[in-house]
């Protein structure tokens, strides 16, 4: 009898102790990086494509948070696949983007690593080039608050990403540099 509580314990702890994955907030553009790159390109007539964007050597694509599970930033999207996509919304929404434009931005995460424990933070690096420059290396640190039990620790992680993305693209296209990525 001992034994089957136990059993019975034991397979009830199991079917709830599976992963739980956390996805973050869809990305919204922001209306200062949207008026940064206007002024930057569209006076000048430029338009540009957004090529490949990957992770460099040694970057882990799936993070994991608290043993809890993988932080998911959107359901069947990488976080390489996020980023590309966010500066391609920037970039559209501040008319400058053309699929076909002979400008074409690629980008490298050269860091990506969040600490969910206080201080919590993110740490982004990103290498930025395209076929008319040879780049740069762009890095924010981007902090947020945090909790003290795995879900809402883990939440905040994924919750916090889209405004780190936000944050890097604006150091992206602060960069005297940015202006050489199109001619």
């Amino acid at each position: 009898m001992k034994n089957i509580k136990l059993l019975a314990l034991v397979a009830v702890i199991a079917a709830t102790a599976g992963c739980s994955t956390t996805n973050s907030v869809p990305y919204k553009a922001s209306t200062s990086n949207v008026i940064s790159i206007q002024n930057i390109f569209q006076s000048k007539g430029v338009k540009v494509s957004v090529g490949s964007f990957s992770m460099g050597a040694g970057v882990e694509e799936n993070l994991l948070c608290r043993l809890m599970g993988p932080v998911t930033v959107a359901p069947g999207k990488g976080l390489s696949t996020y980023i590309k996509e966010a500066l391609q919304e920037e970039l559209f929404l501040a008319q400058v983007y053309s699929s076909t434009a002979p400008n074409v931005i690629e980008g490298k995460i050269e860091k990506l690593a969040f600490s969910s424990v206080s201080p919590a933070n993110w740490e982004i690096s990103m290498y930025v080039s395209s076929n008319n420059s040879a780049g740069y290396t762009t890095s924010v640190k981007y902090n947020y608050d945090t909790s003290f039990d795995a879900y809402s620790a883990c939440k905040n992680v994924a919750d916090a990403f889209s405004p780190a993305v936000q944050e890097l693209i604006k150091q992206v296209v602060a960069n005297p540099q940015f202006a050489t990525l199109a001619k």
